[in-house]
């Protein structure tokens, strides 16, 4: 259960946030735009990540880089423009309305809408492939649906939704009242932290599949984003708290003055509503956060590692028997090699993909180096980023997957050359 409402967090809330600060700016704008303009990026975008979700489910064609980098540049691309005409917007943003207010305003520049809608749409592109995909392990390694494990997921995936859709409710709710310069702040500041994410992601994928050379400094801020995959995440939920918490000091300072005693009370009411509001915005964003770090800390804790099997090379091969691999489970071993006049333990993995299949590699990726990879729930993870590995590609090249490793099978042996060890010892170093 724990681990859904995690995992709908982590995917959701930070382009959940920025796109519930932009609608309360649009909606400031103009009421009727703002509607059409989201609700129909939003649909749209549903489109293709429901494409996506069937062919990656029924295929072996849907590769989940190729998808994000078709959704991530054009997303960079659209949130960067986005910011030019949010700011020459904000000047012709009406006062917040109060239920049954009439519609006023200039309108927005032109340019705002088109913009705001290319976003939504590759928001909701994005968004939607994992929440879509979820459900479909939920019965996995269970004999039949009907138990409680598969209840409790059903519960933390509708749970993490809730969630979700309330803070992103609440948040809206919260910008709809804020001042014309805080509202753009907060919009522009979301937008800026998910285009900043989004760079790196590329950059990450492009790495990943040595599509750009390999600069250190490119390699530097993947493996730094890596060792901080929710900073992001923390970035926008604190955006989301700031706004809320500024909103409820503007609006505790207000004191009505100068109106009829009915117009006194309706400020006042409108007042306390917008004290709910925002508390309601930060407990939402600060339950969010709990569920980030507390949650995922107790939900992921890390077994610990055997050390790995050295196994005794026979000449210039190590000889594997297969009933040695061949429960399905993960097998880690090391060979010592000696290389620049020290020892390197060169680690490797094997396990069984199928009935006639193997998925052989260093315990190590490209992307995230030697940390190496181990078994958690039956899946293969990566230590570094916990990146569950698909086990049917695991052997194969890119991505995070464990570098791949040449080998034979042989009278019931699975051989591997020491030589091939040997030649990537320096990723070991």
């Amino acid at each position: 259960m724990l681990e859904y409402i995690i995992k709908i967090t982590i995917n959701s809330l930070y382009l959940v946030i920025p796109l519930s600060m932009l609608y309360a700016f649009l909606n400031r704008a103009n009421r009727f735009k703002a509607r059409t303009t989201l609700y129909r990026g939003l649909a749209l975008g549903f489109m293709p990540a429901l494409i996506y979700a069937v062919v990656k489910r029924n295929t072996a064609f849907g590769v989940r880089e190729y998808y994000d980098l078709g959704v991530f540049i054009p997303m960079l691309a659209s949130g960067l423009a986005l910011l030019y005409p949010l700011f020459r917007a904000q000047g012709s943003l009406r006062a917040p309305l109060h239920d049954g207010q009439a519609d006023s305003g200039r309108p927005a520049g032109s340019a705002l809408y088109p913009l705001a809608f290319c976003f939504a749409f590759l928001v909701s592109s994005a968004l939607f492939p994992n929440i879509l995909l979820y459900p479909f392990e939920f019965a996995v390694g269970m004999d039949n649906i009907f138990n409680t494990e598969f209840l409790f997921k059903v519960i933390g995936y509708t749970g993490g939704l809730l969630l979700v859709a309330l803070a992103g409710v609440a948040i809206y709710k919260t910008a709809s009242g804020a001042g014309g310069r805080l509202l753009f702040a907060a919009s522009s500041a979301g937008i800026l932290v998910l285009d900043v994410k989004n760079a790196l992601t590329i950059i990450q994928i492009l790495l990943g599949r040595n599509m750009i050379p390999r600069y250190r400094l490119l390699t530097r801020s993947v493996i730094w984003t890596l060792t901080h995959v929710n900073f992001f995440l923390y970035a926008m939920i604190a955006i989301a708290a700031a706004a809320a918490v500024l909103q409820y000091i503007r609006v505790k300072s207000v004191k009505p003055s100068g109106l009829n005693p009915a117009l006194v009370r309706r400020e006042r009411y409108v007042a306390r509503k917008q004290v709910r509001v925002c508390v309601t915005a930060v407990l939402a964003v600060v339950m969010s956060l709990l569920f980030v770090t507390v949650g995922a800390s107790y939900s992921n804790r890390r077994v610990e590692l055997s050390p790995p099997t050295e196994l005794p090379a026979q000449g210039d091969r190590i000889v594997i028997p297969l009933e040695m691999v061949n429960d399905g489970g993960l097998h880690r071993f090391v060979h010592k090699v000696e290389s620049l006049s020290q020892t390197v333990d060169v680690r490797y993995i094997v396990i069984k993909k199928n009935d006639t299949a193997y998925g052989v590699g260093l315990d190590a990726c490209d992307v995230c180096g030697p940390t190496g990879y181990y078994e958690r729930k039956g899946q293969v993870v990566c230590i570094l980023c916990d990146v569950v590995m698909n086990k049917s590609t695991i052997g194969l090249p890119g991505g995070c997957n464990p570098v791949p490793l040449k080998f034979e099978i042989a009278e019931g042996n699975l051989i591997i050359m020491t030589q091939d060890l040997a030649d990537e010892a320096r990723r070991f170093f």
